[in-house]
């Protein structure tokens, strides 16, 4: 990371709290992983139609892999079925999320339910608001993530701040950095960030470093939590956040998704699952003359141009 590390931000109890947990919980030896060697790459990918549904039936010729505009052989090719996941679900407590927070657990809840059919499949649960807990590590059980639920409060009473990178920056590197196969965080916030040490940039690069995609869930109370506040404040405010969790998503090969009255968190959450359900895991290896230490960019496309591709846009080539 190019500023302060995830690991220097958090808190020593949680910390210990995720060491502890993570090696304990490791999926079924006999479960096919994809484990990276140093000069294997991986590449999460979603492709969807003109409609916005999830195409499940490609195969490796379907792709266009390039590297630093330059194509590249596909050397490896899965889809969902064939690779575990761990994915995190991230939920925003602070103050300006104090009125959505019922509807946030009920959700996360069903979603939960919906994601772990699978022994080798495992989720997290993490709040925030100017402080991160982790309420449960990875597991596959979802009784336990059920009841994890059941302690997620607003901090509205005692808090009035927001880590929202500092939250995602810290699962990816303490926690996902360390899993094979597929790898997501679902951020559930209004994108309002107020105390974060870690920047967006450096957020973005440690999700690409370890192939994690972020999927951006705008969950917004009515005024903002600006009562009072002129009408201009709050739509800048607003288009700010926005655009900050757009480019958090879109790098990392996640989506962007707001709430709304006809677009509510749970259908939200159903989509997201369909698109992870159907999700490829593509790998190749970078040229010999590919320069170490430093990032370089991926474009992932398939031939049919009426099918889009959600996939992580650069990757580290680490020395």
């Amino acid at each position: 990371m190019t500023q302060r590390t995830a690991a220097s931000i958090w808190s020593t109890a949680l910390l210990l709290a995720l060491a502890a947990t993570a090696p304990a919980q490791k999926a079924s030896s006999n479960v096919t992983t994809l484990h990276t060697s140093a000069r294997l790459i991986p590449i999460a990918a979603v492709v969807k139609d003109k409609n916005g549904l999830p195409k499940d039936d490609l195969t490796r010729d379907d792709f266009i892999l390039k590297q630093d505009s330059k194509e590249e052989s596909i050397r490896y090719f899965s889809v969902a079925e064939q690779l575990p996941i761990s994915f995190a679900v991230l939920v925003d407590v602070s103050a300006s999320q104090s009125t959505m927070v019922a509807d946030e657990v009920k959700a996360s809840d069903i979603f939960f339910e919906t994601m772990l059919q699978r022994p080798q499949d495992r989720a997290m649960l993490v709040q925030f608001d100017t402080t991160i807990q982790q309420l449960k590590g990875l597991t596959n059980q979802y009784s336990l993530l059920h009841l994890a639920l059941s302690f997620v409060k607003s901090g509205a009473e005692a808090k009035n701040g927001t880590r929202v990178m500092d939250a995602v920056a810290g699962v990816t590197e303490k926690v996902l950095a360390k899993e094979n196969g597929r790898k997501a965080i679902i951020l559930i916030t209004d994108g309002g960030d107020t105390d974060s040490r870690v920047s967006l940039k450096s957020t973005i690069e440690e999700a690409q470093k370890t192939n994690v995609a972020v999927y951006s869930i705008c969950y917004r109370a009515s005024d903002s939590g600006l009562t009072g506040a002129p009408s201009q404040v709050i739509n800048a405010m607003a288009d700010r956040s926005n655009d900050i969790l757009r480019k958090l998503a879109s790098e990392t090969g996640g989506e962007t998704f707001r709430v709304t009255r006809q677009m509510t968190l749970q259908k939200i959450l159903a989509q997201i699952a369909d698109g992870l359900n159907k999700q490829y895991e593509i790998g190749y290896i970078p040229p010999p003359d590919t320069t170490t230490n430093r990032f370089h960019k991926l474009e992932l496309k398939v031939k049919d141009p009426h099918l889009k591709v959600q996939a992580r846009t650069e990757f580290f080539a680490a020395p």
